[in-house]
């Protein structure tokens, strides 16, 4: 126990693949059900006048967020079944607050949206990382590696920043951001945010209506990536999740 305690530690602050190294990957793979077992039977203490309003271990859900773009659909199921054993003990106001702003994995957070709207936290909250900044220069030097990759002690949640980085509508940086990401990072950050577009369409006027949203939103230089990971799918079946 010792052992998965420590891997959830070191694999959970990490957050996500590109950043662990190739024994811890192996470990976490090897010890997958451990580790999902852990995160289902995690329990907190609750702070007495606070109530279900805890502050979450960050860890628990970011470990499987690590590897979960390695599982295939069965196994990301089971992931994201374990983490919504947590989720959905707290009010969705703490957890859209408090618990999805923590999660790192485009993918896992992604999938949350997907099959559990009200936790999703939005994007306002990033507005810090290029408030008062003049040029996407200033956003890189301070929140960003030299591999594209944000700095883990500066972000919590590295889709919520990509995402709201590349958003027209939020600011002007999204194709230098776009340019200076990891790329496949950022593959995952549009394959996110595609998943949360496309899941719900019924029809091809669905389809229209995401694919002519996102070119107005996302930066030129990422629409085509768009089409390839929508035919991609892979998401989460939300009829699994109710």
């Amino acid at each position: 126990m010792a052992e998965i305690a420590e891997l959830i530690k070191s694999a959970g602050s990490s957050g996500l693949l590109e950043r662990l190294d190739s024994p811890t990957t192996r470990v976490a793979l090897a010890n997958f059900q451990q580790l999902i077992d852990a995160v289902k039977a995690k329990k907190y203490l609750r702070v007495q006048g606070i109530g279900d309003d805890f502050v979450p271990d960050a860890d628990f859900y970011n470990v499987l967020g690590a590897i979960y773009p390695i599982l295939n659909r069965r196994h990301r199921d089971e992931a994201f079944g374990a983490v919504l054993t947590q989720l959905d003990r707290v009010n969705y106001m703490y957890v859209n607050m408090n618990h999805t702003p923590t999660i790192r994995e485009p993918l896992l957070l992604a999938d949350i949206g997907i099959a559990r709207g009200l936790y999703w936290p939005g994007l306002h909250d990033q507005e810090g990382i290029w408030a008062g900044k003049k040029s996407f220069v200033q956003v890189q030097r301070e929140f960003m590696a030299d591999d594209g990759l944000f700095r883990a002690d500066k972000v919590k949640s590295d889709f919520l920043v990509a995402y709201a980085l590349m958003r027209k509508d939020f600011t002007c940086f999204g194709e230098d951001y776009a340019r200076a990401a990891h790329p496949e990072f950022l593959r995952r950050v549009m394959k996110g945010i595609v998943a949360m577009r496309f899941a719900g369409a019924k029809n091809e006027k669905d389809v229209e209506i995401g694919r002519a949203r996102l070119y107005e939103l996302l930066p030129p230089n990422v629409h085509d990536m768009i089409e390839p990971l929508r035919e991609e799918a892979g998401w989460v079946d939300r009829t699994k999740f109710p």
